[in-house]
């Protein structure tokens, strides 16, 4: 058998050879990871069995028996790296925007103890439980389409005197989507709810894994429900964004103002996103301002048709759209791959429901199938 090396100097000066070790070089310089060892801040030994995984994509691991770890970064945008283990605090890096492999070592503390998971005060009431979960998964829990398997592992702290919720985990939140079929691995950061305000406050990092489909029929019904769940995700609005096609894509940017008119109670004007967006060429990035308007985003499922942009103009808020919500912050800057970088929030208008909770996320990097070139 003749070896590697020698077909390849038979086919050294072939433009079809030379064009596949081109793809093959570049294709393997093009892809960046980031990697680092896991260690005891206290003793300086390595922790094995510790989970690593990039927020909201599916690239996750656990480190080796020294500690080490290696993970593919999906894309050039914006992207958090987290580090969790049972017994020590969680830690998150950003991983910054670019094509270049990262190196991230870290020295896990001891997690001490907080203070309300020792309190004797702890009390569980019905209405803290289900403001939390609606929270969280955007809609009641349910067996038929999204739960946790351990909520056990939460607690909640009410003070009666202030009216402020506090919720913790001890442990990750082990979540199921049974309508996408995607595993949920959530790290809670924090929960305060202050029901004199009807403020909440509260982060998590979380990482899925994709179930194994029981047969054709229910790998279609998963497929088709994360591509109704991906028309309106925030990752394709991020993209429609940044690509100035949002019309298409099914999104509008409208700007929402109040008038004296009772009958008009709101001013609706149609936003030119490419018009507030500055693009910023260290990073590829694109920066949207939020601090000076009232920016509504409405989201269709389908391309936006005259008849609905006629309906907007009229101020026919309620009617238009599968989800509507008011953009909050400051600013936030937008990658071609559907991440993005600084604070986002939402407001629901009109009875629309928050596109924020679990049950309307997908992995960063999904794409449906059907737009998957070859």
């Amino acid at each position: 058998m003749k070896s590697i090396e020698k077909e390849l100097k038979k086919c050294k000066f072939h433009p079809v050879c030379m064009l596949l070790m081109l793809f093959i070089s570049y294709t393997s310089f093009s892809q960046r990871y980031i990697s680092g060892c896991v260690t005891d801040a206290e003793d300086g030994n390595s922790i094995p069995a510790v989970t690593v995984f990039i927020a909201n994509t599916t690239a996750g691991i656990t480190t080796d028996l020294e500690g080490n770890y290696r993970l593919k970064i999906p894309g050039e945008g914006s992207y958090r790296l987290v580090i969790s283990h049972v017994g020590y605090q969680s830690v998150s890096m950003e991983i910054k925007p670019g094509k270049n492999s990262v190196e991230f070592n870290v020295a896990l503390q001891i997690q001490e103890l907080d203070e309300v998971a020792v309190s004797a005060g702890i009390r569980f009431r019905p209405k803290d439980i289900n403001l939390f979960w609606t929270t969280v998964f955007g809609r009641n829990p349910s067996p038929r389409t999204i739960r946790t398997t351990n909520p056990e592992a939460v607690y909640y702290y009410y003070n009666a005197e202030t009216r402020i919720l506090k919720v913790i985990c001890r442990e990750p939140l082990q979540i199921v989507n049974y309508e996408t079929g995607y595993h949920i691995n959530l790290i809670l950061n924090h929960f305060i709810h202050d029901y004199r305000t009807g403020v909440t406050d509260w982060s998590y990092q979380y990482v899925f894994t994709e179930l194994e489909p029981a047969t054709d029929r229910q790998k279609k019904s998963w497929e088709k429900k994360r591509k109704e769940v991906y028309d309106v995700s925030i990752s394709k609005f991020i993209k429609s964004l940044y690509n100035n096609s949002l019309l298409n894509d099914g999104f509008v940017l409208a700007t929402l103002r109040e008038t004296s008119n009772p009958r008009i109670p709101f001013q609706i004007t149609l936003l030119n996103s490419d018009n507030k967006l500055l693009t910023n060429s260290d990073d590829n990035s694109k920066t949207l301002n939020l601090s000076d308007e009232r920016i509504l985003l409405i989201c269709y499922g389908r391309p936006v048709a005259e008849y609905d942009l006629t309906m907007l103009e009229r101020a026919q808020i309620s009617g238009s759209g599968l989800f509507r919500n008011m953009l909050l912050g400051d600013s936030i800057r937008v990658f071609p791959d559907g991440t993005y970088a600084n604070q986002l929030h939402m407001s629901p208008v009109n009875l629309s429901k928050t596109l924020l909770g679990l049950s309307m996320r997908l992995p960063v990097e999904y794409i449906p199938e059907e737009s998957i070139s070859y």
